[in-house]
Protein backbone atom coordinates (compact mmCIF):
# COMPACT_ATOMS: atom_id res chain seq x y z
CA UNK A 1 0.00 0.00 0.00
CA UNK A 2 1.21 3.22 -0.78
CA UNK A 3 0.99 6.10 1.55
CA UNK A 4 -0.15 9.04 -0.17
CA UNK A 5 1.01 11.40 1.98
CA UNK A 6 4.69 11.03 0.58
CA UNK A 7 3.11 10.71 -2.65
CA UNK A 8 1.31 14.18 -2.05
CA UNK A 9 4.85 15.72 -0.99
CA UNK A 10 6.75 14.23 -4.27
CA UNK A 11 4.06 16.33 -6.26
CA UNK A 12 4.11 19.17 -4.75
CA UNK A 13 7.67 19.39 -5.19
CA UNK A 14 7.36 18.59 -8.55
CA UNK A 15 4.76 21.27 -9.06
CA UNK A 16 6.32 24.04 -7.16
CA UNK A 17 9.02 23.51 -9.68
CA UNK A 18 7.23 23.35 -12.75
CA UNK A 19 5.06 26.44 -11.54
CA UNK A 20 8.01 28.34 -11.47
CA UNK A 21 9.90 27.83 -14.22
CA UNK A 22 6.44 27.99 -16.23
CA UNK A 23 6.46 24.03 -17.58
CA UNK A 24 3.62 23.21 -15.97
CA UNK A 25 1.96 21.78 -18.93
CA UNK A 26 5.10 19.91 -20.10
CA UNK A 27 6.02 18.11 -16.63
CA UNK A 28 2.11 16.73 -17.13
CA UNK A 29 2.73 15.66 -20.58
CA UNK A 30 5.37 13.84 -19.06
CA UNK A 31 3.72 12.15 -16.54
CA UNK A 32 0.94 11.15 -18.78
CA UNK A 33 3.25 9.76 -21.33
CA UNK A 34 5.31 7.51 -18.26
CA UNK A 35 2.06 6.02 -17.15
CA UNK A 36 0.99 5.31 -20.57
CA UNK A 37 4.79 3.66 -21.09
CA UNK A 38 4.41 1.70 -18.09
CA UNK A 39 0.74 0.33 -18.40
CA UNK A 40 1.31 -0.59 -21.84
CA UNK A 41 5.26 -2.11 -21.07
CA UNK A 42 5.83 -5.41 -19.49
CA UNK A 43 8.93 -4.92 -19.64
CA UNK A 44 9.83 -1.61 -18.66
CA UNK A 45 7.10 -1.77 -16.25
CA UNK A 46 9.36 -5.09 -14.74
CA UNK A 47 12.81 -3.34 -14.87
CA UNK A 48 11.27 -0.10 -13.04
CA UNK A 49 9.31 -1.63 -10.16
CA UNK A 50 12.01 -4.76 -9.56
CA UNK A 51 14.25 -4.18 -6.57
CA UNK A 52 16.83 -6.86 -7.78
CA UNK A 53 17.88 -4.23 -10.10
CA UNK A 54 21.15 -2.07 -8.70
CA UNK A 55 19.41 1.83 -8.45
CA UNK A 56 22.50 3.19 -10.15
CA UNK A 57 22.05 0.87 -13.22
CA UNK A 58 17.99 2.11 -13.27
CA UNK A 59 18.79 5.67 -13.28
CA UNK A 60 21.57 5.39 -16.08
CA UNK A 61 19.09 3.43 -17.91
CA UNK A 62 16.09 5.85 -17.47
CA UNK A 63 18.65 8.62 -18.41
CA UNK A 64 19.70 7.19 -21.59
CA UNK A 65 16.46 6.63 -22.60
CA UNK A 66 14.38 9.70 -21.39
CA UNK A 67 16.96 12.36 -21.54
CA UNK A 68 15.91 14.07 -24.35
CA UNK A 69 12.12 13.08 -23.93
CA UNK A 70 11.42 14.34 -20.55
CA UNK A 71 11.54 17.45 -18.70
CA UNK A 72 14.91 17.87 -16.55
CA UNK A 73 12.91 18.02 -13.29
CA UNK A 74 10.27 14.96 -14.45
CA UNK A 75 13.35 12.72 -14.68
CA UNK A 76 15.16 13.94 -11.49
CA UNK A 77 11.77 12.74 -10.15
CA UNK A 78 12.25 9.72 -11.52
CA UNK A 79 15.75 9.82 -10.11
CA UNK A 80 14.55 10.49 -6.65
CA UNK A 81 12.22 7.75 -6.41
CA UNK A 82 15.21 5.35 -7.69
CA UNK A 83 17.25 6.66 -4.82
CA UNK A 84 14.56 6.34 -2.17
CA UNK A 85 13.59 3.10 -3.18
CA UNK A 86 10.22 4.52 -3.40
CA UNK A 87 9.54 2.92 -7.21
CA UNK A 88 5.77 2.55 -6.43
CA UNK A 89 5.21 5.68 -5.74
CA UNK A 90 4.88 7.17 -9.42
CA UNK A 91 1.27 6.40 -10.74
CA UNK A 92 -0.26 8.24 -7.21
CA UNK A 93 2.26 10.94 -7.46
CA UNK A 94 1.05 11.20 -10.97
CA UNK A 95 -2.21 11.03 -9.58
CA UNK A 96 -1.45 13.95 -6.92
CA UNK A 97 0.42 16.26 -9.53
CA UNK A 98 -2.54 16.02 -11.95
CA UNK A 99 -5.19 17.28 -8.61
CA UNK A 100 -2.52 19.50 -7.84
CA UNK A 101 -2.97 21.02 -11.56
CA UNK A 102 -6.35 20.91 -12.06
CA UNK A 103 -6.94 23.19 -8.41
CA UNK A 104 -4.31 25.20 -10.02
CA UNK A 105 -6.31 25.73 -13.70
CA UNK A 106 -9.61 25.98 -11.56
CA UNK A 107 -11.03 22.59 -12.60
CA UNK A 108 -12.81 19.94 -10.61
CA UNK A 109 -13.42 16.71 -10.95
CA UNK A 110 -17.37 15.77 -10.45
CA UNK A 111 -19.05 12.66 -10.19
CA UNK A 112 -22.89 12.70 -10.76
CA UNK A 113 -25.19 9.94 -10.35
CA UNK A 114 -28.91 9.70 -11.11
CA UNK A 115 -31.53 6.97 -10.99
CA UNK A 116 -31.77 7.04 -14.71
CA UNK A 117 -29.53 7.96 -17.36
CA UNK A 118 -29.88 11.44 -18.25
CA UNK A 119 -30.28 13.44 -21.33
CA UNK A 120 -27.44 15.11 -22.91
CA UNK A 121 -29.46 18.52 -22.36
CA UNK A 122 -29.87 17.61 -18.43
CA UNK A 123 -26.31 17.04 -17.98
CA UNK A 124 -25.59 20.01 -19.88
CA UNK A 125 -27.77 21.98 -17.42
CA UNK A 126 -26.24 20.28 -14.16
CA UNK A 127 -22.71 21.25 -15.43
CA UNK A 128 -23.22 24.63 -15.78
CA UNK A 129 -25.16 25.27 -13.04
CA UNK A 130 -22.27 23.69 -11.21
CA UNK A 131 -19.76 25.80 -13.18
CA UNK A 132 -22.07 29.34 -11.95
CA UNK A 133 -22.04 27.93 -8.14
CA UNK A 134 -18.40 27.11 -7.83
CA UNK A 135 -16.96 29.42 -10.47
CA UNK A 136 -15.00 26.17 -11.75
CA UNK A 137 -14.42 24.08 -15.23
CA UNK A 138 -16.73 21.22 -14.46
CA UNK A 139 -15.29 17.87 -15.81
CA UNK A 140 -17.94 15.67 -15.03
CA UNK A 141 -18.57 11.72 -14.82
CA UNK A 142 -21.99 10.45 -15.10
CA UNK A 143 -23.41 7.25 -13.01
CA UNK A 144 -26.84 5.82 -13.05
CA UNK A 145 -27.69 4.55 -9.54
CA UNK A 146 -31.35 2.79 -9.25
CA UNK A 147 -31.34 2.82 -5.40
CA UNK A 148 -31.18 6.66 -5.45
CA UNK A 149 -35.02 6.36 -6.93
CA UNK A 150 -34.58 9.71 -8.77
CA UNK A 151 -33.06 13.20 -8.42
CA UNK A 152 -29.39 13.37 -8.27
CA UNK A 153 -26.52 13.27 -6.27
CA UNK A 154 -23.51 15.18 -7.18
CA UNK A 155 -19.73 14.45 -5.68
CA UNK A 156 -16.87 16.98 -5.66
CA UNK A 157 -14.06 15.92 -4.04
CA UNK A 158 -15.09 16.15 -0.44
CA UNK A 159 -18.25 18.05 -1.32
CA UNK A 160 -21.46 16.30 -1.65
CA UNK A 161 -24.87 17.56 -3.00
CA UNK A 162 -27.41 15.03 -2.27
CA UNK A 163 -30.62 16.35 -4.53
CA UNK A 164 -31.90 12.64 -4.67
CA UNK A 165 -35.20 11.02 -3.25
CA UNK A 166 -33.07 8.38 -1.36
CA UNK A 167 -30.94 11.10 0.96
CA UNK A 168 -34.49 12.72 1.48
CA UNK A 169 -36.35 9.61 2.75
CA UNK A 170 -33.19 9.18 4.72
CA UNK A 171 -33.00 13.07 5.77
CA UNK A 172 -37.09 12.53 6.77
CA UNK A 173 -36.06 8.76 8.33
CA UNK A 174 -33.28 10.41 10.80
CA UNK A 175 -35.54 13.16 11.66
CA UNK A 176 -38.32 11.25 12.84
CA UNK A 177 -36.34 8.96 14.63
CA UNK A 178 -34.51 12.14 16.27
CA UNK A 179 -37.92 13.34 17.37
CA UNK A 180 -39.02 10.07 18.93
CA UNK A 181 -36.18 9.45 20.78
CA UNK A 182 -36.39 13.36 22.00
CA UNK A 183 -40.44 12.58 22.80
CA UNK A 184 -39.65 9.75 24.55
CA UNK A 185 -36.76 11.38 26.65
CA UNK A 186 -39.34 13.79 27.60
CA UNK A 187 -42.04 11.15 28.54
CA UNK A 188 -39.28 9.51 30.47
CA UNK A 189 -38.72 12.84 32.40
CA UNK A 190 -41.72 13.46 33.30
CA UNK A 191 -42.77 9.83 34.82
Amino acid sequence: MVDIRVARRYARALFEVALKQNLLQPTADDLAALRTLLEQSAELRAFFYSPLIPRDRKIQRLREALQAQVQPHTLRLLELLIEKRREKFLEAVCEEFRKLQEAHQGVVRATIESATPLTEAEQNGIVQKLQQSTGKTIIPTFEVNPDLIGGVRVQMGDYQIDGTLRGALDRLRDHITLEIERRGARAARTE
